[in-house]
């Protein structure tokens, strides 16, 4: 019987490639149809370097229309769904970077990334399209992996953020973002409030809406690897997981961030979610990955279900 064709190819460097990488993951469209693929919100940034043109990417589905080609594409904490547009051969890298190290590695706090226009040749400059150029000449995907590990290792600057707002971040992830905001800002000797404006400066968005966003991307993951597994999503069994108190409570989220119920993201994207790798895990550690270089474990080693999302 002949083998089903794969619909994308994947690689993933291992983990600690650079200061501030969560993932790293090489891909390129085989089987793939000419269509619009759904970039979900997450609680990391995107960071990815073309192999071709660009992605084409925008906020919504009108905006795709028009948009043009992006060779580097960074985008921060976005809230609903971005529109990119997939096609064949399309290939790169993309990146999931911890928001609290963008500022050490772009400059700015990640609360300036944009989350509508995700070109982001306007943050990393020449730089960045030397690394568009140079990542377009390499042969194997080690010899990227070491290329865009290296250009982030020689972006680096330390500027670490404030303590409190390091450690309040860590608890929130390892609580799945199930913790009360008002229990943490205890823990790490803040007001809710002072913790809220920590927050807003360094990401842009409020603990209360990072929780959200982690949960989220739980349960999406949680669905996308239903599907893997069985062919089918299990929605109740994703709710109860992430925390949700019923599946109506995770179809609420799904709309508000995919802008379509569970379901009906799962059929329109199963091409994709049907590779997604398992989620990252935790916290952003500079001093564990400022030395350590990528490897490569082949072309579907890993994978990982918005090779282009935004």
């Amino acid at each position: 019987m002949d083998e089903p064709e794969r619909a994308w190819e994947f690689a993933t460097a291992p983990a600690g490639t650079a200061p501030g990488v969560v993932s790293m993951v090489g891909y390129r469209a085989l089987a793939v149809p000419e269509a619009v693929h759904l970039g979900l919100p997450s609680a990391t940034v995107t960071f990815i370097v073309c192999l071709d043109e660009g992605v084409r990417a925008a906020p919504d589905a009108r905006s795709l229309a028009t948009a043009r080609p992006a060779p580097v594409l960074l985008g921060g904490l976005h809230l609903s769904a971005s529109h990119v547009r997939q096609q064949p051969g399309q290939a790169g890298v993309q990146l999931a970077l911890h928001p609290l190290a963008v500022r050490s590695l772009f400059g700015v706090p990640c609360a300036e990334l944009g989350v509508e226009d995700y070109d982001g040749l306007a943050l990393t400059g020449p730089r960045g399209r030397e690394l568009h150029e140079r990542l377009t000449a390499t042969s194997t995907w080690q010899d990227g992996f070491a290329l865009i590990a290296d250009h982030l290792r020689d972006r680096y600057r330390d500027r670490r953020p404030r303590p409190e707002l390091a450690r309040a971040w860590r608890l929130l992830e390892e609580s799945g973002g199930r913790a009360r905001v008002e229990d943490i800002a205890r823990q790490v000797g803040l007001t809710p409030r002072h913790l809220g404006t920590l927050f807003h400066r360094e990401v842009g968005r409020p603990p209360k809406t990072v929780a959200r966003l982690m949960r989220f991307d739980h349960a999406r993951r949680r669905i996308a690897a239903g599907i893997r597994r069985n062919g089918h999503a299990d929605l109740a069994g994703a709710a109860a997981a992430a925390g949700y108190t019923d599946q109506a409570h995770l179809s609420r989220e799904f709309g508000r961030f995919a802008g379509l119920p569970p379901a009906a993201w799962a059929a329109r994207e199963f091409r994709n979610v049907q590779d997604t790798a398992p989620g990252p895990g935790g916290a952003w550690d500079h001093e564990h990955t400022r030395h350590h270089h990528p490897g490569h474990r082949g072309p579907a080693a890993a994978r990982m279900g918005d090779p282009a999302g935004a």
